[in-house]
């Protein structure tokens, strides 16, 4: 690596786009269900056309970094630490340096595709440069779990994290990593989920008990989805219509799958389990800091 993260990064992003960025399977299918069987060549052509709407569609579909993408320059997005005014002084360096983007497809067809100032900038904001994962939360993860977890969790960082985190949202992240038991089979979903999580709240919010109040509401529509499963089974849609039943869509399956991981999170974070009654609830006060919340929940079970 070079002592300039910016210049290291953007090299490697450079090096990326002109040896092959790779395309997924999916990908591969939209263009093949759009464009059925057009040669390569007219594929390149078509994607140069930024004054054709299906030409623009293709090549932005073809210029978004993937997951491959994604897990190969987080390393050095991590090292680089960006800010706001970082991101844009990288986007502005790589629509300089860079022109042309060749698109590798998952069958070995390689497709170049122009590559304009704009779509620079738009490329790098996709990659989520200013949403690092604090060193806290990331050494708490490669400790627990190792160095691919930690990776991972990165790359969710990025791709679905606070775009600045707070003080708040960093001692929960930590506390469920260092606290989260490695045995856990649903461990790292369990972390991608808690940065999820944390990416969606405002920045006012208090990150527990938002987690606390978000794992009440998908307890109440789980039993909700359970009861419309069991009406279902007795009747039909169209009668229960009929009678007045609102019906909104409710899959408990997925529901369920989340509850799970909230709950995880809160016995990780908590040390106990979330509580499933309005009763359970205790004002305690704020809290900022994870280590701070739990000493004054061990001085309640005293």
């Amino acid at each position: 690596m070079r002592d300039d993260p910016m210049e290291d990064l953007l090299a490697a992003m450079a090096a990326l786009l002109e040896a092959g960025l790779p395309q997924d399977a999916a990908v591969a299918h939209f263009i093949r269900s759009t464009h059925g069987d057009l040669p390569p060549q007219r594929l390149a052509a078509l994607a140069a056309d930024a004054d054709d709407p299906q030409g623009a569609s293709l090549a932005e579909l073809l210029l978004f970094p993937g997951e491959d993408t994604a897990r190969a320059l987080e390393p050095r997005l991590g090292a680089a630490r960006l800010d706001a005014a970082g991101a844009a002084e990288l986007a502005r360096r790589l629509g300089e340096r860079v022109r042309r983007v060749v698109a590798a497809l998952p069958d070995g067809t390689r497709l170049a595709v122009p590559l304009s100032e704009e779509a620079a900038c738009r490329f790098v904001s996709r990659l989520g440069p200013t949403r690092t994962l604090p060193d806290a939360v990331a050494a708490a993860v490669a400790d627990r779990f190792g160095p691919e977890a930690a990776l991972e969790t990165a790359v969710a960082a990025r791709r679905a994290g606070p775009p600045d985190w707070s003080a708040g949202a960093t001692s929960l992240a930590r506390a469920v990593a260092s606290r989260l038991p490695v045995e856990t089979p649903q461990a790292l979903d369990t972390l991608a989920y808690v940065v999820r999580f944390l990416g969606g709240l405002e920045p006012s919010a208090l990150p527990l008990p938002a987690l606390m109040r978000h794992r009440g509401r998908l307890s109440a529509q789980l039993r909700r989805a359970r009861q419309q499963e069991q009406a279902l089974a007795a009747s039909n849609y169209e009668t229960l219509i009929m009678t007045g039943a609102r019906l909104p869509y409710l899959h408990a399956p997925d529901i369920a799958r989340e509850l799970a991981l909230a709950d995880a999170a809160i016995l990780a974070a908590t040390g106990r389990p979330a509580p499933d009654t309005a009763g359970s609830c205790l004002d305690m006060g704020a809290f900022s800091d994870m280590g701070d919340l739990i000493a004054a929940l061990d001085d309640q079970a005293d």
